[in-house]
């Protein structure tokens, strides 16, 4: 069953040609997260105005299903504005967070998992 605000956000992704993969990954969440939003229609207030952002809507637009005839098209997202060696860190950062494993040191170490061994961060001297 699909709620008010999964069908914001279905009709939303439609127009800009998007899915809920690209979602996901603007929003930081799992593919699975953004299908329980339009499935069961909760989502959490971070999540809510990430989404909006990312749809190019007011909090409003997307928690409420006003009209989105005056929905701005969103900014370029800053994932698109990354060079391929920006978005494998970006990759790594989020599969070390996600498993746990993400240990900072100061404010530039981080501790890469084993297959990423061949890529080591070290803070500056």
């Amino acid at each position: 069953m699909t709620t008010k605000l999964g069908s914001t956000i279905k009709s939303r992704l439609a127009e800009l040609g998007r899915t809920q993969e690209w979602l996901a990954g603007e929003t930081g969440v799992s593919k699975n997260a953004v299908s329980k939003w339009i499935r069961d229609g909760k989502i959490s207030r971070v999540n809510a105005i990430a989404a909006a952002k990312a749809l190019g809507l007011s909090a409003d637009q997307l928690l409420l299903g006003q009209p989105l005839a005056d929905a701005s098209p969103p900014a370029e997202t800053t994932l698109e504005r990354l060079d391929a060696k920006e978005k494998h860190l970006l990759e790594l950062y989020r599969r070390a967070s996600r498993d746990g494993k993400l240990m900072i040191y100061g404010a530039a170490t981080v501790a890469p998992k084993e297959e990423d061994s061949d890529t080591t961060f070290t803070r500056p001297q």
